[in-house]
């Protein structure tokens, strides 16, 4: 039985039989190449090396035989997987795997148009978000960024794409009030130390779940960002999965030090004399991951008959209450660990009402 776009068939015999294409006769026509193995995933590999060692000729204009699907494949395997983060290539896999693949894989690579593109971001768009459109489309547009480095496609297929505005979301925060009254709450709670230390430092989820003990120096009072947990999700053989992993934070600016202040550094060693982890975040021996994180979240919110919100607007308050405290932009941004202070200004410009009201008292003339 053939996998469908693949020309990958399991033969009588039991083994597994991959069929590609290696040139063209002087009549035009096509004529393939063999490769067999014992199962499907080992011709699948063999494959996309035998098509990496026919296709990587980038002093040719010869066109790319096999379909949008084919090439993806290539991609994914031969060259994503080298050049990007484990989490990053899940998500360009999950992304191609759910949006991709059913609209445009089965369309030959060199009859792919910017009419399909366009066909195929106006169909997709009526079913998710205008954000995680333009993340589908990044991931085709880099995918297809490489097939014209290798002259398959030319650049005018992808590049006057156009897409529905993001629309600039609005930064969730915590009042004063309710800031008071989580830091009350957690402190009392065994779970509370996570809700603490994004108020207090402004880490990430990942961030905090990953924390090593071996990360804190108590002596000088600081943390050390060095690594990240997070949940990712793969489509395998039509079931949809997920799994943890870690890895090293979202970016350079993000391996940062992050000062405590004496109360965070004192709760933190009583937690660290009670524990069995390596992790601050801990149940047992074994870190607590994200997912589990915002569920304890969840939960001291209901206690407290707070508003929903998300784990993130807890490290989005910590920003806004240094600004309230007129602390330097700069500082904030090293302290988030962006990758500049316009994109700390970018996020945070106009996200207080409390400061915008006062501004315009300050100047009023009645």
């Amino acid at each position: 039985m053939a996998r469908k776009g693949e020309n990958i068939y399991k033969r009588k015999d039991g083994r597994w039989e991959g069929r590609y294409i290696k040139g063209r006769r002087a009549d035009g026509s096509i004529y393939y190449g063999y490769i067999y193995a014992n199962n499907y995933k080992e011709v699948k590999k063999k494959l996309v090396i035998k098509k990496a060692s026919i296709f990587s000729n980038t002093n040719t204009t010869e066109r790319f035989y096999g379909t949008v699907n084919n090439w993806l494949d290539y991609w994914l395997e031969s060259v994503a997987v080298f050049n990007v983060k484990p989490s990053t290539f899940d998500s360009y896999k999950s992304k191609i795997d759910c949006h991709i693949r059913p609209a445009l894989g089965d369309i030959h690579l060199s009859e792919l148009t910017s009419t399909k593109i366009e066909n195929f971001i106006n169909s997709t768009k009526e079913k998710i978000s205008i954000n995680s459109l333009h993340a589908v489309f990044r991931v085709l547009k880099t995918a297809l960024k490489y097939a014209e480095k290798l002259n398959f496609v030319q650049r005018s297929l992808y590049e006057n794409i156009q897409l529905p505005k993001v629309k600039k979301p609005k930064i969730v925060t915590i009042t004063r009030t309710e800031h008071k009254r989580l830091v009350k709450e957690a402190k009392k709670s065994p779970e509370g130390l996570s809700v603490l230390l994004s108020l207090e430092t402004g880490m990430r989820i990942g961030e905090i779940s990953g924390l090593k003990w071996k990360d804190i120096d108590f002596e000088n009072q600081t943390i050390s960002v060095q690594r990240t947990l997070q949940r990712v999700g793969t489509l395998s053989e039509g079931k949809f999965r997920t799994h943890i992993i870690e890895e090293k934070p979202k970016s350079e600016t993000s391996e940062r030090i992050i000062p405590l202040s004496t109360a965070l550094v004192k709760r933190l060693q009583r937690a660290k004399n009670q524990s069995k982890s390596v992790y601050v975040i801990s149940k047992g021996e074994k870190f607590v991951e994200p997912r589990t994180i915002r569920y304890q979240f969840k939960r001291l919110l209901e206690s407290l008959k707070l508003p929903k919100c998300s784990f993130h607007a807890l490290r989005h308050s910590f920003a806004t209450r240094c600004l309230e405290k007129g602390v330097n932009i700069a500082v904030i941004s090293s302290l988030m660990g962006h990758a500049s202070t316009k994109m700390t200004l970018d996020i945070y410009t106009n996200s207080n009402l409390n400061e915008e009201r006062l501004a315009v008292e300050s100047v009023t003339c009645v």
